[in-house]
């Protein structure tokens, strides 16, 4: 087995470039799913891996490698056995990652938005609205399944993505949720259509949509 001894910078140095392959490289499938849908404004772009505030990749190897801190403060670990802990620290995958466009990576690492604008439906947009009766009636479509999840977990109060998440892929055994998801963020493409959008963790219907749903739902 591969050893190495060294400082936390000399890892970042040497061996965080494969570290970082391997972690993209898990991420891939995920980020393909989204169809090129942004997580963060539902627009169809090119998509970036931007690890989530607190997660991020030094963060979680550092967090792996103080368990091979020798007294002396230098790492003395098995390059295979850390890699494998430093890929699991990094599960679930949508956990430690938002899968988002270049101007959401931007602002997001700035701590800022890339501002929404929160349409009535009057202005030409949400072409795809009378999908929502279409839906109503299929209900084993995953549309219709995540429109009764969340309604049914509104219910209970504000609906955070993550419950959302592990409701419609746990409960009611969706697969490909991310994706699925993604694609009721937004008009552009190929997409199912704008339904949801979401700030800070929290999920919310549209209001113009809202009144569809609350009519045929």
């Amino acid at each position: 087995m591969a050893q190495f001894i060294g400082s936390v910078q000399e890892f970042h140095h040497f061996i965080g470039p494969r570290i970082r392959n391997v972690i993209n490289t898990a991420a891939a499938s995920h980020r393909r799913a989204l169809g090129g849908v942004c997580q963060d404004c539902g627009e169809v772009a090119e998509l970036q891996s931007a690890h989530v505030h607190g997660h991020e990749r030094r963060v979680l190897i550092e967090g792996v490698l103080a368990d091979y801190t020798r007294r002396d403060g230098w790492i003395d670990c098995d390059l295979g056995e850390v890699e494998r802990r430093i890929v699991e620290a990094h599960m679930p995958i949508e956990a430690t990652f938002k899968f988002i466009c270049h101007p959401c990576h931007v602002a997001y690492d700035a701590g800022t938005r890339v501002p929404r604008t929160r349409s009535t439906g009057n202005d030409g947009e949400f072409p795809r609205l009378s999908r929502i009766e279409l839906w109503a009636g299929r209900p084993n479509q995953a549309n219709h399944q995540i429109i009764r999840a969340f309604l049914h977990l509104e219910n209970q109060g504000p609906v955070r993505l993550e419950a959302l998440r592990n409701y419609c892929q746990g409960d009611l055994g969706i697969v490909g949720f991310d994706g699925k998801y993604a694609s009721m963020k937004t008009d552009a493409g190929n997409s199912y259509g704008k339904v949801f959008f979401d700030e800070d963790g929290v999920v919310d219907i549209w209001p113009i949509v809202r009144r569809e749903v609350q009519t045929y739902f």
